[in-house]
């Protein structure tokens, strides 16, 4: 099997070229192919053992393929072989797999012959004071009296620390069942309107209770085998591995398998509402959701089930690392899904509070938003981040930022930038954003094919230790004067209708927002209206639904207590300079009086050019400025003229 992304092609090019000739699988010479996606068949053509391939300048991942299933026996060897010529020059990797019945992951990575992008990128980071590695693991689920196979959960463990002897171990471990455990429970398995059948049900007991058995068992055999060197376990789950609900992003609705229904009785009983049935496609896809009680209920009932199931995985994780070790999730996407075309609810990400409250998580986590995070972008967070924070957890980003040696089509590639200076612009935006918000961050090789395979970029993570060594030493924590505020219960009456104005309202704002000249934080209501946010200027984004009370405390803490001002978001959205006048009647402080992208904590300001400058720069105090990373005298405050160019990004210390 030969896979091809975009090392085939360089940025200059119009196309390029691959021969693979004599290829040979234990003295069997392969003749037949089979190409994916079918569209490519006439960039391949088979003349004499050979393969002539004519890659068109494409983004799309392109597949050449044996039909054949060749047959291998337990303790023989074989030898698999061919020669390849490529024009331009590319990378090619050698791996062995194995098939696996997982429907997220069907084949199992076995090994392959150094070098590898993947030990490569491992020695890189701990060149760069990089310890900490997180990475997939399969979950071993055999069926019962079966004995698990732990070879492979091994062999990526091992193949780490070969790479870095001190490595700290987080395994990625998705917990979506086999096929022969979906074949012996179909009534735990997800349904789709469209009649669709495939995963598990989040709300099924016998679904949690089997993989939180099978979660234990993975991490215990991980804790006497691997021990201290494991700093913690992310189970992962449903699209994407992210706990969001399977095919959100699709038209077909889920819930209509028997354990859904089971599950939604005992849901009304325990909320002391009568018997209802499943709200039906049409209720659900209705653009007026206020007629239907029936549909509101039935979003809260899929959000509390997505975070209970979270919670009962995540007390098995605790569990069975005996404490010591942390437990992460991806959760809270609450501004990122606003624009789903069934409604946010359909996502099941909206229970943040209760999962925030759950003892047994240390983590959340989710990658930078794909809105905005381009050169001269915001690359805002999917999440309340802030309100994480405020709950006593820790907020982490994937960053997948689509590099210069990036390949493929995953999410994001349309922001692909070209250059190593610009991939540095970008990842120094994302690290200092993480480091002045308090979040933690890593670095995502989405397409497994050495996105951040280059000693530079980790030259650059070294000096961003800057950051991270003044905090470490000074705990500062992130208290903007800006707060946008999100309502849980407000995005669960988004019909699908609706989107239109969520769209604009909570998950476009956010540029707006990025570019004013302030640093933002992002708050659930609840932390608003207890008291835990003391901004001068709240923005509300989603203030659809609040009840007679909520708007009497809303006026109460902004007015009453003089602690700021309230801005609602109507269905046009903000601009930035709207947002800059609202910011001034408040009295929040303004580094810059144009568009630019500003996160600033403690000394430090970041500053992402989204226009070209000069930029004049207000830090509000008199004093020299430098060049966080250099050293360097940039200006004297409180106001100075920076040059700057779109993209570029500045740290500065005053």
């Amino acid at each position: 099997h030969f896979r091809f992304g975009n090392p085939f092609i360089t940025a200059e090019s119009t196309g390029g070229e691959v021969e693979l000739r004599d290829i040979n699988f234990n003295g069997q010479d392969l003749n037949d192919w089979i190409v994916w996606p079918p569209d490519m068949t006439d960039s391949v053509r088979n003349t004499n053992e050979t393969l002539h391939i004519t890659r068109p300048k494409s983004t799309k991942a392109f597949h050449i393929y044996c039909p054949h299933n060749l047959s291998i026996t337990a303790g023989e060897r074989y030898r698999v072989s061919f020669r390849a010529r490529a024009n331009p020059a590319g990378s090619l990797t050698v791996a062995v797999y194995r098939p696996s019945d997982r429907p997220d992951r069907p084949y199992a990575w076995l090994g392959g012959p150094p070098p590898h992008v993947f030990e490569s990128q491992i020695k890189l980071a701990a060149s760069a004071g990089v310890n900490i590695v997180t990475f997939p693991v399969p979950l071993p689920w055999p069926k019962p009296g079966e004995p698990s196979d732990w070879s492979s959960v091994d062999a990526i463990c091992e193949r780490v620390l070969r790479a870095n002897p001190n490595a700290l171990l987080v395994p990625r471990i998705s917990v979506n069942p086999p096929l022969w455990w979906r074949e012996a429970y179909p009534d735990e398995v997800m349904q789709w309107d469209d009649g669709q059948r495939d995963n598990a049900v989040p709300a099924s007991p016998q679904y949690r209770r089997d993989a939180a058995e099978r979660l234990t068992a993975l991490i215990e055999h991980l804790e006497e085998k691997f021990g201290e060197q494991v700093a913690g376990y992310h189970p992962t789950g449903q699209n994407t591995a992210e706990w969001f609900y399977l095919n959100t992003w699709k038209r077909p609705l889920n819930g209509y398998a028997l354990a859904d229904r089971k599950a939604w009785h005992e849901w009304l009983k325990a909320h002391g509402k009568p018997e209802m049935p499943v709200p039906t496609p049409e209720e659900r896809r209705s653009t007026n959701m206020f007629w239907s009680v029936t549909v509101v209920d039935w979003a809260q009932f899929q959000q509390e089930a997505m975070a209970d199931c979270i919670i009962e995985l995540a007390r098995a994780a605790r569990k069975a690392s005996r404490g010591k070790k942390l437990v992460v999730f991806f959760y809270g996407y609450v501004f990122e899904f606003s624009p789903v075309r069934n409604g946010p609810a359909t996502s099941g990400h909206y229970a943040l509070r209760r999962v925030l409250e759950c003892p047994d998580i240390d983590v959340l986590c989710s990658p930078i938003s794909y809105f905005d995070r381009g050169l001269g972008g915001s690359a805002p967070s999917m999440t309340a981040a802030e309100s994480v924070a405020l709950a006593g957890k820790m907020w982490w980003t994937e960053d997948d930022t689509h590099t210069y040696l990036s390949t493929g089509d995953p999410p994001g590639w349309r922001d692909r930038v070209d250059t190593l200076e610009q991939t540095i612009a970008l990842l120094r935006r994302n690290v200092a954003q993480a480091s002045l918000r308090n979040f933690g961050t890593w670095w995502m090789d989405l397409g497994s094919s050495g996105w951040f395979h280059d000693p530079a970029m980790w030259a650059e993570m070294k000096r961003l230790e800057t950051l991270d060594g003044y905090f470490l030493e000074h705990p500062t924590p992130f208290r903007p004067e800006v707060a946008a505020v999100i309502d849980e219960q407000s995005m669960l009456r988004v019909a699908p209708g609706g989107v239109r104005v969520s769209a604009k309202t909570v998950y476009v704002t956010r540029a707006a927002l990025g570019r004013m000249g302030a640093p933002y934080g992002q708050y659930l209501l609840d932390d608003v209206l207890a008291g835990r946010v003391q901004a001068k200027l709240f923005v509300f984004v989603n203030a659809w639904c609040f009840t007679p009370d909520e708007r009497a405390q809303i006026a109460r803490i902004t007015r009453q207590l003089g602690h700021g001002e309230a801005l609602f978001v109507d269905e046009n959205g903000l601009t930035s300079e709207s947002l800059r006048q609202a910011a001034r009647a408040a009295g929040v402080h303004l580094f810059t009086e144009t568009d630019c992208n500003v996160y600033a904590n403690g000394p430090f300001i970041a500053l992402h050019a989204s226009e070209d400058g000069p930029l004049t720069v207000n830090t509000g105090v008199a004093g020299v400025v430098r060049d966080a990373l250099s050293g360097g005298v940039i200006g004297e405050g409180p106001k100075f003229t920076l040059p700057i160019q779109r993209g570029e990004t500045r740290i500065l210390q005053y």
